[in-house]
């Protein structure tokens, strides 16, 4: 037993070195213009296509947030919108993927922050094993044969006021918000309420089921929109999908 103990302790070793220089060549390389990129097989993807409405929006925009950022597999339809974008991406392994993603696109900025409704939290950051697509401030619910938290980081939180407010960005050039984050839906939506004044449109992921442990619900996210005079026009019929909230004029 301790025999093999000392042996999943190596291997467990030998992966974090190897882990810790692949980050390290990746950004020696792109620092020097250089990127090595690998191809990602797309996982099976609920959320419904983008509508008329959200073309609509995105099209009549300055610019776009794009909170929940992953690896940015959008950059190239934001680049053809012409839209000026930031990206938020909460994980530091992942963000040396976006970083590289957008690198080829002029107008578009991203930042390795974990939102939250508070600064400053020193906070679990749950990874999933899925290319760490629903990795979350929240650990799942109900187990899942598929999808599971593997691991965990400590992360300090921001709140996105602050992150705009601390980059001097101008957020009336960013007035199409899309959050994606797993859960923490509500809580940055709180941490947020000096810059969604001046938001026009909202694409949000929401959840009628309780996904992670308590994460967002769709009714307290849609009544605090609501209550921001955001709303929207079509009723979520999956348990999970994206909803688009535009302001009231």
């Amino acid at each position: 037993m301790v025999r093999g103990y000392s042996s999943l302790k190596k291997k467990i070793g030998k992966n974090l070195v190897l882990k810790l220089l692949k980050k390290k060549i990746k950004n020696l390389l792109f620092n020097y213009g250089w990127v090595i990129k690998k191809i990602y097989k797309n996982e099976s993807y609920t959320n419904l296509p983008p509508n008329e409405d959200v073309l609509s929006q995105l099209y009549k925009s300055n610019g776009i947030i794009h909170m929940g950022a992953h690896r940015g597999t959008e950059a190239a339809v934001y680049d053809w919108l012409n839209k000026k974008t930031i990206w938020i991406e909460a994980d530091p392994d992942i963000f040396i993927d976006l970083k590289i993603n957008i690198s080829q696109f002029i107008n578009q900025i991203a930042f390795n922050s974990v939102l939250y409704n508070e600064d400053n939290i020193l906070i679990d950051f749950f990874i999933s094993n899925n290319d760490g697509a629903s990795s979350s401030l929240f650990q799942f619910k109900k187990g899942s044969e598929k999808i599971k938290m593997v691991s965990k980081k400590k992360l300090k939180t921001i709140s996105l006021d602050s992150l705009l407010k601390k980059n001097s960005i101008n957020v009336k050039e960013y007035n199409f918000w899309v959050i994606d984050l797993q859960g923490a839906e509500y809580l940055v939506l709180n941490g947020a309420k000096n810059s969604l004044k001046l938001c026009d449109s909202i694409l949000i992921e929401i959840s009628k089921e309780e996904y992670y442990l308590n994460g967002a619900k769709w009714e307290e996210i849609k009544n605090f929109l609501n209550e921001n005079m955001f709303f929207h026009k079509i009723e979520p019929n999956e348990t999970h999908q994206d909803v688009l909230f535009i302001r009231k004029q």
